[in-house]
């Protein structure tokens, strides 16, 4: 069979009686593989995605502007277009089916300071889920444990979420690994709706056989969505000192400009020290420069200002840039899954997620 290319050039947010119009750009090569990909996420630079398959099945959220979700969303009311050629929508539907769910939470030593919220609102989640549905309970540190197989029962899942306890003794963190595990082993049903919310800062220690893209890769052909929720661990590294103790610094000193790790890849030039809010702004970017003694100038080479220069801050600086890799790697699930990708700055804004996660998946077509 050949490769036939399908773009995608833009999506909309439709109102409420507008037509829909998805156009798509990406690789159908091969047999037998179903894409799934999100109509309507965040305004960032999506991944480049190739998958393989005749039949494209796509799980689609409808959304208007302001990010609420439409229902009864009608077939004549969408369009699909390859290279310009309208493409006949076989079928559009809302499953009734129940949801397989699989929670995976992060017990790393990052959220001991977190660890009594996070039980309390993941309960209240899982109070709020339709009965109908399965769940599984997975925490992760420097292990993969399985809390709670697979059941209907959700009060066991409540009652295992109680005893969960940080690992404040676990010196490395599974991310990768406990995604890619349980998308292969355990989220093998053969229904259309299965799900995975992880509630993660997105940094990853030591994942053994797994790698970042190897994790995209894996979500991105198994048909599952996943909703990523990112805490704020850029405190909690800072206060460390080396973010990463046990482990190859993957961080360059930003003081040191004969690291290659500095250089801008395009130009090969010593990077700026990055302004915050120019990309990603998040709720607590980096000091916009260096701190300086009054009647002092901020070191430079060759006129370029180097980054923060007391250890304190060089912590800091290397927290964010984990902070802001975490966050390029979960949008990126999210977007390849058709799920949705939430910061979470604070404790209280989990249940916000969470609750934001329950109506959404009522909404996946």
């Amino acid at each position: 069979m050949q490769p036939r290319s399908m773009k995608r050039m833009c999506v909309m947010n439709p109102g409420p009686k507008a037509s829909i119009i998805i156009v798509m750009r990406t690789t159908i090569v091969g047999l037998s593989l179903i894409f799934a990909f999100s109509a309507f996420g965040p305004a960032q630079t999506p991944p480049s995605i190739q998958v393989s398959s005749e039949e494209v099945v796509f799980h689609v959220r409808f959304t208007d502007r302001s990010g609420k979700a439409i229902s009864n969303i009608r077939p004549e009311e969408v369009k699909i277009y390859e290279e310009g050629k309208e493409q006949k929508l076989k079928r559009l539907f809302r499953s009734e089916e129940p949801f397989d769910v699989a929670l995976l939470l992060d017990v790393s030593p990052s959220t001991y300071d977190i660890q009594e919220g996070i039980r309390e609102r993941s309960i209240e989640f899982v109070s709020q889920m339709p009965e109908m549905n399965r769940m599984l309970l997975i925490s992760f540190d420097d292990r993969i444990y399985i809390d709670c197989d697979w059941t209907g029962d959700l009060q066991k899942v409540m009652d295992t979420i109680e005893g969960l306890q940080t690992n404040e003794k676990s010196s490395s963190t599974h991310l990768y690994e406990a995604i890619s595990l349980v998308a292969q082993k355990k989220l093998t049903r053969k229904t259309p709706r299965r799900a995975m919310i992880v509630y993660t800062d997105g940094i990853d220690h030591g994942s053994d056989g797994f790698s970042e893209k190897e994790s995209i890769e894996i979500i991105e052909e198994s048909g599952i969505v996943v909703y990523p929720i990112q805490y704020d661990s850029r405190e909690w590294y800072a206060r460390q000192g080396n973010p990463d103790p046990d482990h190859n610094d993957p961080y360059p000193d930003p003081n040191d400009p004969t690291d290659p790790r500095n250089r801008d890849p395009r130009t090969g030039r010593t990077r700026r020290y990055p302004q915050p809010g120019s990309r990603n702004p998040d709720p607590q970017p980096p000091q916009t420069s260096p701190p300086t003694v009054p009647g002092t100038t901020p070191p430079t080479i060759g006129g370029i200002i180097l980054g923060p220069t007391s250890e304190r801050d060089k912590s800091s600086y290397k927290a964010q840039m984990m902070y802001n890799h975490a966050k390029d790697y979960l949008f990126k699930l999210a977007y390849v899954s058709a799920g949705r990708h939430f910061e979470t700055p604070s404790i209280t804004m989990l249940g916000q997620a969470y609750s934001k996660i329950i109506d959404e998946l009522a909404h996946v077509y």
